[in-house]
Formats: structure tokens, C-alpha cells, sequence
């Protein structure tokens, strides 16, 4: 089934009703500019389909986001797409799925309006640090400071003004980061920084994440993004693993290995399933299931 994402929802928001067999959800979207976008989208696939999207020229940035909360899920980096020419996107989807997302869009004119900069220097940034080929994503770690960024914007008790004010926050905040990012990747003195840290989390997995910074001489920003550059790791996901490989060494208690985690790390047990497929290939129980 080939669906055109023009004609996906309804004035409402809800997902037109010829497409019910194949999948439900909702979209909300707001432009508080001409060229500025607040995309909001929950989507249950129930049969293969294949969504056609005609993408304007601009970047996106995409945060997951579980449930209707909107909350951000923690343990999922956020997506940053430039798109360098208007094109058509094929989206697809084999088998029944569940996507929430949160998406940020601005046009090339408009984010270099804000950055100072032109057009052709902006792309050229994006060329340079992130992809020279229109519509290919780049993972960025959700570091603290956008999830905090991004709770102020989903909170939604601010005027329309207020409302441009957090997203510009959010896209400027993910330049540095990209900006960051790509320094880590070509610095030496940064990776040995980071492989300290690394180490530091092998003895102390729940350190927290600014005293592990100051320990190894990085901001708390550079920490969070180069981890997973050197481990393909977040903080969080590497602790979580620290954590099963020290909970399989003990004594069985009868308590499930998931809970055990959850009451040591603090992390809900959707992330920690999904750090334990993501590293192990299998799910907590089973994994729990070899001791």
C-alpha cells in the first residue's frame, strides 16, 4: 500500500478513515513562522505500508517521543536531516509498528537569519559536519541540556513568541552540539578524556554524569556527545550495561533482572529493555534466564 503523506490526516489531525486498515495515529502541526514548524506525530502501523513525503529544503530535527506525554524518551538520540533540495521521501514500513515523534523544522533562509550567516554558509556547515547528500540523518545523543530544552518547548504554556523563542534555543543548541560532535571526532586529547571516563564508569557505574565531567577535565555537553562517539553508547546505556554485567555475576535473588536494574540505575524499564536488546540482542528475562 502506498500511501501520499499529504493526504494521511484529516483537518482534525486524525488519520483519514480509507486508511484504517492500514494504520492509525494523529499529527499536529504548528508554524508560528512562515518558515518555522512544530510537527507532532503518533502513528500505529498495522500492515506494510509505504508513506510518500514531499520534504522542503531545510533541517529537521526529530526528538522520539513515548506516548501522548510527549515526554522525550531518554535512551533514543534525537535525528538531524538536512535536506538541500525539495525531494520526495519514501517512508517504509514492513511489519506493525509505533513511531511518536516530535519534529522541528526551519527553512535554509530562516535559520541563516538567526544565525547571521547566508544561506550557502549554513549548508556548507551542514555539508562539512553532518552529510553532503540531501535527506540523510544524523544521530545526535540526547544530551541534558537539549531534554531540558525540549521539556521548557513541550510544555506549552507560552504565547506564540515565547513558542519561536524555544524552538530557536532548541536549533541553535543542536548546531553546537553537531559543532562539538565533530570536534570530539578529529580530537586526540578529547578520546583520551573520554576513554578515562569510560573507565571511571567501570568502577563507579553510577556516577553521575557532571562529577564525571569535572573528573576528566570536559563540560558535561562534550562528555554526553563523545561518549558515544568512541563506545556507540550513551552515558546511560554503558551504566545500564556496567549494571547487567555486575547484577549476572551475583547470586540469582529470585527478584527479575529488570527490576533489579530499574531500583539501581533509576531508568524506567522500556529504556532498560531497550539498552539491553540494543547491547545484548535479547531481552532482560531472557538474558536474565543464562545465569
Amino acid at each position: 500500500m502506498i500511501v501520499q503523506a499529504s493526504q494521511l490526516f484529516e483537518a482534525d489531525g486524525m488519520t483519514d478513515q480509507r486508511y484504517a486498515y492500514w494504520l492509525s495515529g494523529r499529527q499536529q502541526v504548528q508554524k508560528p513562522l512562515p518558515e518555522v514548524q512544530l510537527i507532532q506525530q503518533q502513528l500505529h502501523v498495522f500492515e506494510p505500508v509505504t508513506i510518500q513525503e514531499q520534504v522542503q529544503a531545510g533541517v529537521y530535527i526529530t526528538f522520539n517521543t513515548t506516548g501522548s506525554a510527549n515526554k522525550v524518551a531518554n535512551s533514543t538520540p534525537i535525528q538531524v536531516l538536512p535536506v538541500y533540495e525539495a525531494a520526495q521521501v519514501d517512508w517504509e514500513v514492513s511489519q506493525e509498528a509505533q513511531f511518536n515523534w516530535t519534529q522541528l523544522y526551519i527553512s535554509w533562509s530562516q535559520l541563516a537569519a538567526i544565525t547571521g550567516e547566508n544561506p550557502q554558509q549554513v549548508q556548507a556547515f551542514f555539508k562539512r559536519r553532518v552529510s553532503n547528500d540531501t535527506g540523510t540523518p544524523f544521530s545526535l545523543t540526547l544530551t541534558s541540556a537539549l531534554h531540558h530544552e525540549f521539556s521548557l518547548l513541550m510544555k506549552r504554556d507560552s504565547k506564540q513568541l515565547a513558542i519561536v523563542g524555544k524552538i530557536y534555543n532548541i536549533i541553535l543548541q543542536t548546531l553546537e552540539h553537531v559543532q562539538i560532535q565533530h570536534h570530539i571526532s578529529q580530537c586526540d586529547d578529547c578520546q583520551k578524556k573520554l576513554y578515562a571516563s569510560q573507565n571511571a564508569l567501570e568502577a563507579e557505574p553510577f556516577n553521575s554524569t557532571d562529577a564525571l565531567a569535572k573528573q576528566v577535565g570536559l563540560t558535561q555537553t562534550a562528555l554526553e556527545l563523545g561518549f558515544s562517539v568512541i563506545t556507540g553508547m550513551s552515558i546511560g546505556e554503558y551504566q545500564i550495561e556496567v549494571a547487567f554485567r555486575r547484577a549476572l555475576a551475583q547470586p540469582h535473588t529470585g527478584q527479575s533482572l529488570v527490576n533489579r536494574l530499574t531500583a539501581d540505575t533509576g531508568w524506567t524499564q522500556q529504556d532498560i529493555e531497550k539498552a539491553c536488546l540494543k547491547r545484548f540482542g535479547v531481552m532482560s528475562h531472557q538474558l536474565g534466564s543464562m545465569q
